[in-house]
């Protein structure tokens, strides 16, 4: 977690907006990640599909697994980061609204969410490309590895 010290004290020092405003994206997948474990756990069936193909369950732990590597990448190589999210945004929304727009609901509260994400990370990543540069430093890196 020695990361997470690293961000805490280069957002007050270090990062401009562009920087900080990556972070609180590179969270964005973390949440991602963590609420689509979360609703497979509150309903009690880890590979519960509804009325989606029944292929879903995997390609929504697929999805969860390369958000966290989007994370990741958002910290250590910036640049990665913005193609691997904006290539993750355009995949998920393309294989939500054709293959399970609706789910089992009338109205798709969480589809709706995840485009606002999506239209976010679409509209921020030429700025970010072109303004967002600090990252982790390989010490820190070489410190949590060992």
């Amino acid at each position: 977690m020695r990361f997470m010290r690293q961000i805490n004290q280069a957002w007050r020092t270090e990062m401009n907006a562009a920087d900080r405003f990556r972070i609180w994206l590179a969270w964005g997948f973390v949440f991602g990640a963590a609420s689509h474990v979360g609703w497979v756990v509150a309903h009690g069936d880890l590979w519960y599909y509804g009325p989606a193909p029944s292929w879903a369950p995997l390609f929504w732990y697929g999805t969860c697994l390369v958000d966290l590597v989007v994370f990741w990448m958002f910290l250590e190589k910036p640049r990665v980061g913005l193609v691997l999210s904006v290539t993750t945004m355009i995949t998920t929304l393309i294989v939500n609204w054709t293959q399970f727009p609706t789910f089992e609901f009338g109205f798709n509260y969480v589809l709706l969410g995840l485009t606002l994400f999506g239209v976010v990370v679409f509209v921020t990543t030429p700025w970010l490309w072109a303004a967002s540069r600090w990252r982790l430093s390989p010490k820190i890196l070489e410190r949590s590895a060992g």
